[in-house]
């Protein structure tokens, strides 16, 4: 009697890179960043080297980049066929007329390259596309640079359906799936409803807790005794300064001849009393004491008329010296 060790009836699945990853933002967006850093390398390269052979330096810049590695990116035959697609289209979408000359035969290498440089002839075989869906619209054509190459023309005239206007590409736009970090995004929450009758232990006890929060943040934010006591010295001198120059304007006034009661001390008086008296009829306030409002000026301007060395309403304002 033979015996059987114990097995399981299904072998362990195996992980595959879904297609829609090629259409993310995730590859999307890397993929055309690291297409506007190999333009960037190749130009800097473009410029310093002087030998006629622009497309050799390029194919050294591109393995110097690691992009031969690209193709072993993915092995699943419908994800590698998502994947080839975005690729080519990206370095397609930079062949446009809105692009810069020197941008556009960039992305011609890179679109040549890659193309040709497809994994065939391996055992088992992966996807590979014989050629490149281009809408009507987009020109592959820059005459300095299709001169020199024969297969072009093989890229070039692949078929295609409609205009480029018409978005006849699937996806439509790139990226069509957006990654949005969960941590950056603030998830509305609905306010939650107040419950009828007594408030439950558990609700006095978030009450007490949020008000104490709110005392902290307020102690925070209220100054120092230090503060407080910087504050009240900076007060009295901006006080100390500003009898000093009422000194001075006093008596450059006096100096003048200006009178207290027909010069310009006796109009800033008149002045500031016409202006608070529409001020206190537009209120419709009631003033009982002689030491506020209108009265209180009124005041101050009757004693500077029988005192010359009164100073009416500037004198309400700290102590002469």
């Amino acid at each position: 009697m033979s015996r059987l060790a114990p097995a399981p009836s299904a072998t362990r699945g195996e992980l595959i890179l879904q297609p829609n990853y090629f259409t993310s933002s995730v590859y999307v967006k890397a993929l055309r960043d690291d297409i506007s850093m190999l333009q960037l390398r190749y130009h800097e390269a473009f410029s310093q080297q002087t030998s006629d052979t622009p497309f050799a330096l390029f194919k050294t810049v591109w393995l110097s980049q690691g992009w031969n590695w690209l193709h072993l990116k993915v092995f699943d035959h419908r994800t590698r066929q998502t994947f080839l697609d975005v690729t080519l289209r990206l370095f397609l979408e930079r062949t446009v007329k809105t692009e810069a000359p020197f941008t556009r035969a960039v992305a011609l290498f890179g679109l040549y390259l890659f193309f040709y440089t497809q994994i065939k002839d391996v055992t088992p075989p992966l996807y590979s596309i014989a050629n490149i869906p281009i809408p009507f619209g987009i020109s592959l054509l820059v005459p300095p640079i299709t001169a020199k190459f024969s297969n072009i023309s093989s890229i070039s005239s692949s078929p295609a359906a409609c205009h480029s206007d018409l978005g006849p590409m699937n996806p439509r736009d790139l990226p069509r799936e957006l990654f949005v970090d969960e941590g950056s995004v603030a998830v509305a929450e609905s306010p939650p409803q107040k419950r009828k009758g007594r408030p439950t232990k558990r609700e006095k006890g978030k009450k007490a807790k949020r008000a104490l929060e709110g005392l902290d943040e307020w102690l925070k934010r209220s100054p120092t005794p230090e503060e407080h006591t910087s504050d009240t010295r900076s007060l009295n001198d901006r006080l100390q300064e500003y009898q000093m120059a009422k000194v001075c304007m006093m008596n450059s006034l006096r100096s003048a001849g200006e009178s207290a009661e027909n010069g310009t001390l006796g109009s800033i008086n008149r002045v500031v009393l016409e202006r608070l008296r529409e001020a206190s009829e537009l209120v419709g306030g009631t003033e009982n004491s002689e030491n506020v409002g209108v009265n209180r000026i009124e005041k101050a301007i009757e004693e500077m008329t029988k005192n010359p060395t009164s100073w009416g309403v500037l004198g309400l304002l700290g102590t002469r010296t």
